[in-house]
């Protein structure tokens, strides 16, 4: 195989790779797709990122019916717990642990699924974000405890995403990268 078309490949599986979403189960409920991301002890700040980065958000659960289908379905008989999009705006002091909650997408947060002891700033923790963990029969737990983190659940909306700046950078630079190839190769 000559130099430009290994390179050839090589960019090609690169372009691939970048703009698809993960290989994990996919599951649809209502108008959205969602997915686990396996990713011991990871922050919930790290798992925002990525979670925007594949095309998504953190999970926000709205809805009893979607609670359900997200604890029987999408974590079904996984064990561990797992970050989604919630989080505490501020709680001066640890004093209201249940107060100042939004979801990533700025959606109401009308609908709550806490653990009877949740949320609660478990020994003056300062815990800032949701967790949804299977020790607690998928109750939502606040959290800020790195070690108990198993990964985190990704929800991405069912229309077709708009092509984000880094992916449109990612394909430029691929093909002027391919351009320059052709050009140096038969040089």
């Amino acid at each position: 195989m000559n130099k430009l078309t290994l390179t050839s490949i090589l960019m090609i599986l690169i372009l691939v790779f970048a703009a698809s979403p993960s290989s994990a189960t996919t599951y649809s409920f209502g108008d959205s797709n969602y997915w686990v991301v396996q990713a011991s002890g990871m922050n919930w700040d790290s798992a925002k990122v990525l979670a925007e980065a594949a095309g998504g958000h953190l999970a926000t659960i709205t809805s009893a019916a979607e609670n359900t289908y997200v604890q029987q379905n999408v974590l079904g008989s996984r064990s561990g717990e797992y970050w989604l999009g919630g989080f505490q705006t501020s709680d001066p002091g640890g004093a209201a642990p249940a107060a100042n909650w939004e979801w990533v997408t700025g959606e109401a947060w009308s609908f709550t699924d806490w653990q009877p002891t949740e949320p609660n700033n478990y020994l003056g923790r300062d815990e800032m974000h949701l967790g949804i963990w299977s020790r607690n029969d998928w109750k939502w737990n606040d959290e800020g405890y790195l070690n108990n983190i198993t990964g985190f659940v990704v929800e991405q909306s069912v229309m077709p995403p708009v092509p984000i700046p880094a992916t449109l950078w990612l394909l430029s630079s691929a093909l002027t990268g391919l351009v320059l190839v052709k050009r140096y190769a038969y040089n």
